[in-house]
């Protein structure tokens, strides 16, 4: 019985760790703010000005007018470049 709570609670530590991750993301990104709506930035070779920051995501419209969506995950392990 014992061994089955503890299989459990780490498949359970699994499920949350996502969760978890993108609330930390989100925290530091809006502490540091390193971009606002409108700034032009480069992430992954995408380079376009920003037209939303979402909770789990930020969309970029690039030059040809493609609206781009970014996960948060993305933009907080890469870096940034503001143009």
């Amino acid at each position: 019985m014992i061994s089955w709570l503890g299989l459990g609670s780490v498949g359970i530590c699994f499920a949350f760790q996502d969760i978890f991750k993108y609330f930390l993301e989100e925290f530091f990104l809006l502490l540091h703010e390193s971009f606002q709506l409108g700034d032009r930035i480069i992430v992954e070779g995408f380079e376009g000005t920003v037209e939303k920051i979402l909770w789990r995501s930020t969309q970029i419209i690039i030059d040809r007018g493609e609206r781009v969506i970014m996960p948060k995950a993305i933009v907080f392990t890469n870096s940034v470049r503001a143009s």
